[in-house]
């Protein structure tokens, strides 16, 4: 599909935006500049890059999807000269954002340079608000795990990091990719236009500072998950030691009284039974109330 942009200086019948299938692009009669270049990327998308071409700019996107973090990523090609902006992309991504972009296009004459960056700027322009919504879903589940100690938390919080360490990668990415534009080796951008993309690349830089933050935030609440094991254990312990400590004396007492010698008086004496009796129980009654003053039982 074409797209075209007010320019004097392009005739009316020139498509100055195009966004095309691999398949429409190979059967396509338009090339461009140093396509053995431009071919190689198209079957390499890894990450998300910006190179230079002689008065030209390539490059390519790996976008993660919101609705799934850890499923596929839309991965296409750009390619921008003085003449044209060209997207290669079989998943849609492009095409849906172009579709955005022209609906709310002032009648204002946009640059072609100028159109990549409102572009790149769609790409990430409800990032902060998906952020912070991540942000709240943490937060949920750190009063979760206080109120009711969740299972599985482990398998969260690796499944959070994980998709956070894919955000981060992405936005990194998406940083260094500005600078690249800035650098601007040819001379193909003006000043205007690398001030735009620095001012992306600030944008970019500051959701990677977010998804950092995030990131330390599932740590916290990773610890805090094993904190909520290690009282749990302790009390487990304390209550064991407890109970040891209860029927220690008794076991003393079974033990001494189980020898079974035949000078023992208490074996053969009427009360014996119920002195023993007696005994044991008031050394429980006695080590309960010592264990409630000292507040070990609670």
């Amino acid at each position: 599909m074409n797209h075209s942009l007010e320019d004097d200086k392009i005739p009316e019948d020139c498509p100055l935006v195009q966004v095309m299938t691999l398949e429409e692009y190979r059967n396509s009669q338009e090339r461009v500049s140093q396509e053995l270049i431009f071919e190689r990327n198209l079957h390499h998308i890894h990450y998300c890059k910006a190179d230079w071409l002689d008065q030209a700019i390539f490059g390519t996107f790996l976008i993660p999807r919101k609705e799934a973090l850890l499923g596929d990523k839309s991965g296409f090609c750009f390619y921008l000269d003085r003449k044209r902006l060209l997207f290669i992309d079989d998943t849609g991504f492009a095409q849906s954002l172009m579709d955005s972009i022209a609906e709310e296009k002032s009648s204002e004459k946009t640059s072609l340079v100028h159109l990549l960056f409102q572009f790149m700027e769609y790409m990430i322009r409800d990032d902060v608000l998906f952020l912070q919504k991540y942000e709240e879903k943490l937060t949920t589940m750190e009063e979760e795990l206080l109120d009711k100690g969740l299972d599985n938390v482990n398998r969260a919080i690796l499944q959070c990091r994980k998709e956070l360490l894919r955000l981060n990668s992405y936005y990194e990415q998406l940083a260094d990719m500005s600078e690249t534009l800035v650098e601007n080796h040819n001379g193909f951008l003006d000043e205007k236009d690398c001030y735009l993309f620095s001012l992306f690349g600030d944008r970019a830089s500051r959701l990677y500072s977010n998804t950092q933050a995030l990131k330390e935030y599932t740590m916290q609440i990773r610890e805090m998950y094993q904190s909520q094991i290690d009282i749990r254990q302790n009390r487990i312990m304390s209550f064991l030691t407890i109970v040891t400590t209860v029927f220690m004396p008794l076991t003393l007492i079974t033990g001494w009284y189980g020898m079974n010698f035949d000078k023992m008086p208490e074996l053969h004496w009427k009360y014996g039974y119920p002195l023993i009796a007696f005994l044991s129980l008031f050394i429980i009654l006695l080590e309960i109330w010592y264990f409630i003053r000292k507040r070990w039982l609670k």
